[in-house]
Parts: structure tokens; C-alpha cells; sequence
């Protein structure tokens, strides 16, 4: 089953579409009928659609602005547009970013259910070829952390590790199979007392501190001097840590977490994470922005909204930064600097 994201701004068409459309029957699950970009944009990080069905004129964004901000998140999405206005600049806009299907309103049922369908085989098209290149690239790593880790059981002094490490690196194609082969070692190995260890490790991979096949040895001869222990479960700090030292990526999504840092199934690490802090995955992550956004302001006085919106991951839209922070300080950016500087107006 694949999961569609509704977006119209009519109630109307909202509940006609859910109504109409025999879901189940194309093999599809709605995950969230939304009546904005905003709350289209929140139900994402918590439950990533496959396939988008969004009108082109919403309030406070665009339809086709929304497109742009999901593919971001979920470049693989399927997008389709429904729309009452058969304009050329739209359909061309609707081309740039990524649209697959445009269709007009009023548009039948039988068009809009071939218009589904086609989004369905474009997925299983794209997933056949993904598991195809997924099941090599696994394949692939866990050649490399097999190779690795008979380097880590072996008796060498440091200067033959870091030499034996530099010919192995030399036969990977791919920088980026040499950082998810790290990840995995770390992860697999990560026994108690050694996670604030693993996620310096993981953290320094992730944001490239120091050449990979620095990190690697540096972390074969922690292996081997420590041993390899018990394997942890503190994924769900690992997903929180991550937020707090990437929060200013605007493509940071509770799927991107599950796909690049834990490599866990999305909705199981959602389950969890709400479970052991008390909050929604999309909860933390706008807590962490705003509060960072809150520094921001605290810190200069003269940063425009749309500034302190694209340094704490929101992109250049000040509208759309503004209903973020009203939703969660209760107030504007402008009220909130306002009552920073005890009441007097903004310079």
C-alpha cells in the first residue's frame, strides 16, 4: 500500500475526493487530508506520503511552493496537481518542480483514478530499482566491514593498521560507502558504555571532521582495545542528537532520520521516539528551531525573520517561519522582540 497526502483548501473537494476515490481499490492509504501547505508540511515529518495530491492555490503557500518543499524531503515523491486554472506559466512551473500529473478542475473520476494509477507503477518502478541498488550497496558494505573488522582482530601496531586501512580504502569507489561502513561498525559494536563514544564517532562521519580513513582507524583501534561488547538500543538518542546538530537542514524529516542516520523502519523509530520523549518526532524538531530561533533574536536584534528562518532550517519564507513561531511561542516573531525589549516597537 502506498501512502497520499490531500491538500485543498476547499472542504468541499476534500471530502468529495475521500469520499469518491475507492482507495483501497488502487491500493492506496490517506494518511492526512489537509486544508494548507503549513499543516501539509507538518503531517509530513511524522508520516512521509508517497505520492502527493495538492490543489495549486492555497492560502499562505502555494501549491506548487509545497511541491518544491516535499520533494526536499522526499525527493522520490509523486506529485500531482489539481487545478482550476488552465494557464500555461502553471503548467510549466507545475514541469520545473517536478510535477508528474496536472490535472484540471473539474476532472472525472475515471482521470483522476488513471492519473493515481500511474503514480503507483511509477513507485513500484522506482522501488524495484532501489531494492535492486540497495541489496548491491548492503551487499557491498558488509564486504567492507567484514574486511574491516578482521583488520581490528588482528595483532599490528598503529603505523601497520593506518597502512592496511589505506590500501583497503583505495579499492572503494564510492567516499560515501566508506561513511555508511563506519556507521555500521559503530552501530553493530556500540555495547554499554560506549554509545557518547559511538555518537562522536557517528557525528564526525556524518559532518566530515577529519578524513574517513582517519576515523576509521581511530575507531578499529578503540575496537580492539575495548572489545567489542554488547549492542546497544539508544537509537532514540541518536535521532534526538542528530536533530540538535543538524536542525538548520531544510530536508531533515523523520524518513530521512530512519533512511540515513539509524537505518531503522520510519514508522517504528516515530513510535518509539514519541514513546521515550514524550513528544512527536515533528514536535521536537520545531521545538528545537524555535528555540534556536529564539536565540537568534535574543542574540541580534537586527536579523530579519527570513534570515533566522533559513539558519534554523525553514527556508526564506518569513510567512511560513512566522506561523511556525506563533503556533509555538503563542506569539509573532515581531510580538516576541517587542517583549524582548520591554515593550517598545521594532527598529
Amino acid at each position: 500500500m502506498y501512502k497520499l497526502l490531500l491538500v485543498d483548501d476547499e472542504p468541499i473537494i476534500r471530502e468529495g475526493l475521500e469520499q469518491m476515490i475507492d482507495w483501497d481499490k488502487l491500493g492506496l492509504t490517506l494518511t492526512a487530508s489537509c486544508s494548507n501547505a503549513i499543516s501539509a508540511l507538518d503531517s509530513m515529518m511524522d508520516d512521509m506520503p508517497d505520492i502527493l495530491l495538492t490543489d495549486i492555490r492555497l492560502p499562505g503557500m502555494s501549491g506548487l511552493e509545497l511541491v518544491n518543499r516535499a520533494l526536499a524531503l522526499h525527493p522520490m515523491l509523486q506529485t500531482i496537481i489539481l487545478s482550476g486554472y488552465d494557464t500555461f506559466q502553471y503548467a510549466q512551473q507545475a514541469v520545473k518542480y517536478g510535477v508528474i500529473e496536472y490535472l484540471l478542475k473539474p476532472c472525472s473520476q475515471q482521470e483522476l483514478e488513471e492519473a493515481l494509477q500511474r503514480a503507483c507503477h511509477a513507485l513500484d518502478r522506482q522501488n524495484q530499482h532501489v531494492l535492486y541498488l540497495y541489496g548491491e550497496r548492503r551487499k557491498r558494505i558488509k564486504a567492507l566491514v567484514d574486511s574491516f573488522s578482521a583488520l581490528r582482530q588482528e595483532e599490528t601496531d598503529a603505523a601497520q593498521l593506518e597502512k592496511q586501512v589505506h590500501e583497503l580504502v583505495k579499492t572503494v569507489e564510492d567516499p560515501s560507502l566508506l561513511q555508511e561502513t563506519l556507521i555500521c561498525m559503530v552501530t553493530q559494536n556500540m555495547g554499554s558504555g560506549q554509545t557518547e563514544w559511538g555518537m562522536n564517532i557517528i557525528t564526525d562521519a556524518l559532518r566530515s571532521r577529519e578524513p574517513l580513513e582517519k576515523l576509521i582507524v581511530r575507531t578499529l583501534a578503540r575496537m580492539h582495545k575495548e572489545g567489542e561488547g554488547a549492542r546497544g538500543n539508544d537509537f532514540v538518542k541518536q535521532m534526538t542528537a542528530y536533530v540538535d546538530a543538524h536542525y538548520a537542514d531544510e530536508t531533515l524529516s523523520l524518513q530521512y532520520i530512519a533512511d540515513k542516520v539509524v537505518y531503522m523502519n520510519a514508522d517504528y523509530i516515530g513510535r518509539e521516539f514519541t514513546r521515550a520523549v514524550g513528544q512527536k518526532f515533528s514536535s521536537y524538531l520545531l521545538g528545537t528551531r524555535m528555540e534556536h530561533a529564539k536565540l537568534l533574536m535574543r542574540s541580534d536584534a537586527i536579523l530579519h525573520s527570513y534570515e533566522i528562518a533559513e539558519r534554523v532550517g525553514l527556508g526564506k519564507n518569513p510567512h511560513y517561519f512566522s506561523q511556525l513561531f506563533r503556533k509555538y511561542t503563542g506569539m509573532t516573531p515581531k510580538d516576541y522582540r517587542r517583549q524582548l525589549q520591554g515593550g517598545t516597537d521594532e527598529t
